[in-house]
């Protein structure tokens, strides 16, 4: 069928591809698996304290037994672990940086994914217009008259050779523009085409 995308906006296939772009939602999940490695680093910086009961009996010249309940935790007191928060932090920042640097290179192959498509497709609506129709005409002349005898060998192989590098640079950019077009739908996670129009 004709090469014709459903009408979306480049800021919607840009939109779209920011929520379902697979590189994206992989980078989401890694700064979000950080940012749980940073709240848990953050819970363990104070020691763990225990509280228990105890119990002790001493005989000497009297006899003494103790109860009571006891705490215990490891010295110092402080935030003992603040180098694997700083750590966990830095992680967090490395994947924030990395989630925002493939959301940009998503939007880029977006954009020129969008633009490669619109730009064969105007090429392509151009050539079947004009040139191609024309070497087709010329190419059944040709071929009329070379079985008439009216045309020599060479002229003939000439005008069906030309006719057939035009018909193959168009199969060329329908092939570059549906290439654009199944960038755009993998990247943005919508469907471009209509059915009947796909190919």
């Amino acid at each position: 069928g004709e090469l014709k995308l459903l009408q979306k906006s480049l800021q919607t296939l840009v939109d779209a591809a920011r929520a379902n772009a697979f590189d994206i939602r992989i980078r989401q999940r890694e700064l979000a698996q950080q940012g749980f490695k940073v709240a848990l680093a953050k819970n363990e910086r104070f020691p763990a304290i225990a509280v228990g009961p105890y119990y002790s009996q001493e005989n000497a010249a009297d006899r003494e037994q103790r109860a009571g309940i006891g705490i215990s935790l490891p010295l110092p007191l402080w935030d003992r672990n603040a180098g694997n928060i700083e750590t966990s932090k830095a992680r967090e920042q490395l994947a924030q940086a990395s989630l925002l640097t493939t959301q940009r290179e998503v939007e880029r192959r977006v954009t020129q994914s969008a633009a490669t498509f619109e730009a064969k497709r105007e090429e392509i609506a151009k050539w079947q217009v004009a040139t191609v129709a024309k070497f087709r005409e010329a190419a059944e002349v040709a071929d009329r008259n070379y079985r008439l005898g009216a045309v020599a060998l060479p002229v003939y192989v000439e005008t069906q050779k030309q006719y057939l590098e035009i018909a193959g640079a168009l199969q060329e950019m329908k092939k570059d523009a549906l290439q654009a077009a199944q960038e755009l739908e993998i990247l943005t996670g919508l469907k471009l085409y209509r059915e009947e129009e796909r190919p």
